[in-house]
């Protein structure tokens, strides 16, 4: 697939498709030994399952319902010898006994079975806990190792639906599902089985309603699972008003717009809510139905047999049987149950291969910025950037950055100014190689970024972004990011020489506080202190401050500015800002205009020529 991927909102199904199936079996293959012992399991239950109403029938056919004792008892009546009462009596005590070990041994083969279907749940259940957890990780590592342009084209409510509600229910579905078929397949084949080796003509007549319970089941099929897409619509839809709401609540309250918006999200909720009613609906139909059909069967085979037994006559060549009559009931019972899931689970095996090819799409979508075979593994730089006749555009044809060519000495201080969309931050983007440029190069130290192996490089360049964003964690772990060479001593250090250590000291528990999602609990002045902090930990040797002083007060920006040529100290510095009074003691300032470099120099040299730097200086302090 091509970067340009785009991941859809709503789910949608598609025919079985053995490929997928395989692939997503394939995530099972590491646990193939455990699930061939499922299967056996699976396999054993139902022949227990089955096994036991024939024991009910042996146990009414051997001992409740004997031959041999009911003529003891008629002779004993007829003639009350006492020969006669001790030969039923010991007959009595016989079938009293073996009846007693028929039902231990029923006992038994249930509590087997019970533990056997304990067994099997528990090992379908780590199985599918085990392939959940390897394809999120899969589909987590795969998305770490895109670009931004991926980022930007595919919304994170997307990427995130695809990691965890796809994930889950491939999970569901495909583990649990599969099995759960399988188990239903072996039920039918079993009973039936049991069913025709002991009377093929009884058989088919507790079959005598199956047709019908398999139209029923299309036609439940199609319905069902028209309606589950236009659940998962509408809830997507749903989801969406939700978090645009809560995502543009200033807006919403500044233009007190809570009554449109709640009327809106009202009418949603509603129709959710109706097309959840019409998928019970379909339901109340079908299982009914089912029922029915079932029941319809244990009717036939009481009609049958037991009009065999009441007229005392043979039973399709065999004598009249209680017994028999009463484990076909209990056959026919274990065979409709199956038989009715089996559509279900065939409505939620096509929605996971509709799941299962988005979730593989994602995976499959190529790296658009891969290292190349031959890529460099940096250790060291000293800090020379260059833009060599650069274009770059977001989107075709629409250039950011148009013939831009720059050289920056290791050590330098450079800042870039310009009005909003000049192109200012999209320097960074390119130096970082968060995206490559269409025509042109980006060098650093002489070599185009697209020669050095990403990450390597990217641990050499610092930003500072003016959105700084932080992790739900502790100061330290924000400082830290998880990087073990830096110690609990670095970290106050660096916090110490960035002027973020006097604020840190003063929260209830020091480096240990949570500053909670996006660092809500820090005020934007603390969060950019924290930010400097964590760049001086990684040490970089280019350090890109991106709009890093706006937004904060006076006495704040006074620390950040201290801060910032502590943090500029033997590094390639390139400072992004709109106030031009940040910027004045950079040793050359870039004006961008249009995605061109329309003037270089220093403070007063630009002042001097009284062109766009000295303008955008006028509109800012006149």
């Amino acid at each position: 697939m091509s970067e340009g991927y785009h991941i859809g909102d709503e789910l949608e199904t598609r025919p079985y498709d053995a490929g997928l199936m395989r692939r997503l079996l394939g995530y099972a293959r590491p646990y193939r030994r455990v699930l061939i012992l499922a299967t056996v399991l699976i396999l054993l239950t139902a022949l227990l399952g089955s096994f036991v109403p024939w024991l009910n029938w042996k146990a009414i056919a051997w001992y409740i319902n004997n031959p041999d004792r009911l003529a003891l008892q008629q002779q004993a009546l007829a003639h009350p010898a006492p020969e006669t009462q001790a030969a039923l009596a010991a007959q009595l005590a016989h079938d009293r006994l073996y009846l007693f070990m028929l039902i231990g041994v029923t006992a038994l083969l249930l509590l087997v079975e019970s533990f056997m279907q304990y067994a099997q749940m528990m090992i379908i259940a780590f199985v599918g806990q085990k392939t959940m957890l390897q394809m999120r990780m899969d589909v987590f590592k795969h998305l770490n190792r895109m670009s931004l342009r991926f980022m930007d084209r595919n919304p994170l409510g997307r990427l995130i639906t695809r990691v965890t509600n796809d994930v889950e229910k491939l999970q569901e579905t495909i583990v649990s599902g599969v099995v759960q078929i399988a188990s239903d397949v072996f039920v039918i084949f079993v009973v039936l089985g049991f069913m025709s080796w002991n009377n093929w003509r009884l058989t088919l007549i507790a079959l005598a309603p199956l047709p019908a319970v398999f139209i029923s089941s299309a036609v439940f099929r199609k319905y069902a699972q028209r309606s589950y897409l236009e659940i998962r619509k509408r809830i997507a839809r749903l989801n969406a008003h939700m978090q645009e709401s809560i995502g543009g609540m200033r807006i919403v309250q500044a233009f007190v717009r809570e009554d449109a918006r709640f009327d809106e999200y009202k009418h949603r909720n509603a129709d959710h809510r109706d097309e959840w009613l019409r998928q019970i609906l379909y339901y109340a139909y079908y299982f009914p139905v089912v029922d029915f059909l079932g029941t319809l069967s244990l009717a036939l085979i009481v009609l049958y047999g037991g009009s065999q037994i009441l007229r005392l006559q043979h039973l399709l060549g065999g004598p009249a049987d209680i017994g028999m009559f009463f484990a076909y009931v209990q056959w026919s019972e274990r065979l409709y149950g199956p038989i009715r899931a089996l559509a279900d689970r065939y409505n939620l095996l096509l929605e996971a291969m509709a799941a299962s090819e988005r979730v593989f799409g994602l995976l499959d979508t190529p790296e658009d910025l891969p290292n190349k075979p031959e890529a460099v593994a940096i250790e060291h730089i000293e800090g020379r950037v260059e833009f060599d006749h650069v274009w770059f555009a977001y989107e075709p044809e629409r250039w950011v950055l148009k013939d831009v060519s720059l050289a920056i000495a290791p050590g330098e201080r450079l800042a870039i100014v310009g009005h909003t969309g000049a192109g200012k931050t999209t320097f960074t983007n390119l130096l970082s190689r968060f995206y490559d440029v269409q025509r042109g190069r980006v060098l650093v130290d002489g070599l185009d970024v697209r020669d050095y192996e990403k990450t390597p490089l990217r641990r050499r360049i610092g930003i500072v972004l003016q959105d700084v964003f932080l992790f739900s964690g502790t100061i330290e772990h924000n400082i830290r990011l998880g990087n073990p060479d830096i110690d609990d001593a670095h970290v106050r250090a660096c916090a110490e020489y960035v002027n973020a250590a006097s604020f840190i000291e003063r929260l209830p528990e020091g480096y240990a506080y949570e500053v909670g999602e996006r660092g809500c609990n820090l005020s934007t002045g603390q969060r950019q202190l924290l930010a400097f902090a964590r760049a001086l930990a990684h040490d970089p040797r280019i350090l890109v401050l991106d709009e890093a002083t706006s937004s904060v007060d006076t006495e704040t920006e006074a620390l950040i500015q201290d801060a910032i040529a502590k943090l500029m100290q033997d590094r390639t510095c390139i400072v992004i800002a709109h106030r031009l009074s940040t910027i004045q003691h950079a040793d050359r300032i870039v004006v961008m205009h249009h995605g061109e470099i329309r003037e270089i120099g220093t403070h007063q040299e630009l002042l001097a020529r009284r062109g766009l730097y000295y303008t955008l200086y006028r509109l800012q302090y006149t």
